[in-house]
């Protein structure tokens, strides 16, 4: 519960970090984007202000706007006076042949061209010039009347002709933005009647959003670095935490585990000992002498468990390693074995077809061995208990097998049995410590050698130790 917890709090901080960082990426990328173009467009605006002088939209355009508006202008007016409806339709189609003329004769490409060529500019930059209204005035107390306006009348032309802000005249700028507008102009001009034109001009980079970026490279790089750092310090916090708690765990049971194995013998040391104070045993030679051997089994019994824990300090020590023949070096270990067996328990031995010298450390090796053997046969519930030992040969190396008809090993145990105390839950009524496979691993680290093993639950287990043949001499 306390992990899961853990969990929750680190992932909603670091989801409250992110939004943050991306709240205040956005904020400056917008900051940046606003400012990005201001030097530029100043440049455009003056440029395109003194490319057009007394004039409307781009050179030339002021006459074409005079030319269509003075020859419809008598005709609006009688219709906007007399009929609001047919106004409404003249004044659209009036509209419509203005946009169609001006893109026709526009020369706004050139215009542009030349102004970015002049004053040296990016000569990727797009621009876009559109229409926004028309506005005439043939009776100072009726006002200005519009006869097109985009924010209303966008609805009456083509899709690709209009924008947010007003009808496309010229120009290939697909995102016109407020940010990127260099100029919005309002004229006007006097014929019969008045009237106002008002366009814009926009300017732009076609990879503004990646300059941009570019620019706040630096910003990215220091939230990657600090969203980094945050999850390298969580994750080590967190690391760190597990591992303090399953050695917390470890501690426990091997605490745990230490009372149960000390506290027996014991206890039976101490009633032997007070039971060799009464009397009557005393008197009597056969049970002083089954008390004196429940002692000694006993204290052996402690003793074993002493220098068991003692081993470690030992097998970590710089090891001394003699050339030894590995056919030889089991087979007396497993004689020496046999002696401990009972009688049902059943131990054979296949030596390699050829001698093997290899550089082992003897009580490091007999260790090893002694603790897979061990558990052979401690992790064993088979009425005839029976454990093989044979080395064959494979490409690389010389594999040391020990199979037994035993237990067998949990999965979920497979990748903890060499941890230093682990224990699994099937072994609680077992006596032991919980450091034989740990001894195993070490003695394989000290002789550069490794283990692989099959089992499967109830049926048994087999652990190969392969030892690369580099490190062995052979007489075939």
């Amino acid at each position: 519960m306390t992990s899961r917890l853990y969990k929750s709090i680190v992932l909603v901080s670091f989801l409250i970090l992110i939004i943050v960082q991306l709240r205040l990426i956005y904020n400056t990328y917008t900051l940046r984007d606003r400012d990005f173009n201001l030097k530029e467009k100043t440049l455009l605006n003056d440029e395109y202000g003194r490319s057009i002088p007394a004039d409307k939209v781009y050179p030339g355009g002021g006459k074409i706007i005079d030319a269509i508006l003075s020859r419809n202008m008598p005709n609006l007016r009688d219709s906007y006076l007399n009929d609001r409806k047919a106004f409404d339709q003249l004044a659209k189609r009036v509209s419509d042949t203005l946009f169609t003329v001006l893109r026709k004769e526009s020369n706004m490409d050139s215009v542009f061209k030349s102004i970015v060529i002049r004053n040296a500019l990016d000569t990727n930059m797009h621009y876009l010039l559109t229409f926004q209204s028309i506005e005439i005035n043939f009776d100072n107390r009726i006002g200005d009347i519009f006869i097109f306006d985009s924010k209303k009348d966008n609805a009456f032309f083509k899709e690709s002709n209009q924008t947010d802000y007003g009808v496309v005249i010229a120009g290939n700028l697909s995102n016109p933005t407020p940010q990127n507008r260099v100029t919005n102009l309002s004229v006007s001009g006097n014929l019969k009647y008045d009237y106002r034109v008002t366009f814009s001009l926009f300017a732009d980079h076609p990879y503004r959003m990646l300059k941009v970026a570019y620019q706040m490279l630096p910003t990215f790089s220091l939230v990657a670095i600090c969203i980094l750092i945050t999850v390298g310090i969580n994750y080590y916090t967190y690391i760190n935490w597990m591992k303090q708690k399953k050695e917390a765990e470890i501690k426990s049971d091997f605490l745990n585990s230490i009372k149960h194995e000390f506290n027996t013998p014991i206890t039976t040391i101490l009633v032997a000992s007070k039971s060799l104070d009464d009397e009557s045993v005393l008197n009597d030679r056969n049970r002083v002498k089954a008390l004196v051997h429940i002692v000694e089994r006993q204290a052996r019994r402690l003793e074993s468990h002493i220098n068991q824990m003692l081993e470690i300090s030992v097998i970590k020590k710089k090891a001394n390693l003699v050339e030894t023949d590995l056919n030889y070096a089991v087979m007396v270990l497993i004689n020496d074995y046999r002696v401990k067996l009972q009688k049902a328990d059943h131990i054979t031995f296949d030596p390699y077809v050829a001698e093997i010298l290899v550089m082992i450390d003897s009580f490091v090796f007999t260790t090893m061995l002694n603790n897979m053997l061990d558990n052979s046969f401690k992790y064993n519930l088979s009425t005839l208990k029976h454990v093989e030992v044979f080395i064959d040969e494979q490409e690389a190396d010389y594999v040391l097998h020990v199979v037994d008809n035993g237990t067998g090993i949990e999965d979920a145990a497979k990748e903890k049995i060499f941890d230093k105390f682990f224990r699994s839950n099937q072994d609680n009524t077992i006596p032991g410590l919980g450091l034989g496979l740990y001894y195993v691993k070490e003695c394989l680290d000290i002789h550069g050698w490794r283990m692989d093993m099959k089992t499967k639950t109830g049926e048994g287990s087999e652990f190969m130790v392969y030892i690369p043949k580099h490190l062995s001499k052979t007489d075939q």
